[in-house]
């Protein structure tokens, strides 16, 4: 009888231990949720994609989620915790993707984010530029139509359209991606 106790009450105590860190992380995941929804709401799409840098490369460069899928992976007893390992997981390949990859965000762990050091363009002939060369010119390039790749000749996409939906779809991904795996987290919980 004090055999099964003891067992039972070991098993009480790792499974708090464990709750602890899902627990834990509750506070990150509700303002990681305000900042995409933030960005989701924005109406220019180059600004969105600079402020989902800024809100991610912080969290890739203390490394995500890694400390607690660690902790959760170390303690995970007959699988309990593989849902949401999953979903952390997948969270840090956002911020891995989103993060500093010297592709679009070409900043330095630690370094500032902001529209000179994000890069767009390589689109339908488009150089890669600065954000804030995107930014600066918007006017303009609403007014440079590329009859040559609109599929409705009445409605031609621009220059500007073209970055923007750059833009926009890799923010709309990432932001998208985020909140279904922190939702995951909090069904879990």
């Amino acid at each position: 009888m004090k055999k099964i106790k003891f067992f039972t009450n070991l098993l009480a105590g790792l499974s708090a231990k464990q709750n602890k860190v899902i627990l834990g992380l509750e506070p990150k995941l509700q303002e990681l949720e305000k900042s995409m929804k933030t960005i989701q709401a924005m109406d220019n799409n180059v600004e969105a994609i600079i402020r989902l840098f800024q809100v991610i490369a912080p969290i890739h460069d203390a490394r995500g989620f890694s400390p607690e899928v660690f902790e959760l992976a170390k303690k995970n007893r007959r699988d309990k915790f593989d849902k949401e390992i999953k979903a952390l997981q997948i969270l840090d390949k956002h911020f891995i993707n989103a993060g500093r990859s010297g592709g679009m965000n070409r900043t330095k762990k630690g370094e500032e984010v902001n529209a000179h050091k994000v890069y767009l363009g390589n689109v339908y002939g488009l150089f890669t530029k600065t954000a804030a060369y995107w930014l600066q010119n918007q006017e303009e390039l609403k007014n440079d139509l590329r009859l040559e790749i609109s599929k409705d000749p009445k409605n031609p996409a621009s220059n500007w359209y073209l970055i923007s939906e750059q833009s926009g779809n890799f923010v709309k991904s990432h932001t998208n991606g985020i909140l279904e795996q922190i939702k995951i987290l909090r069904d879990l919980t």
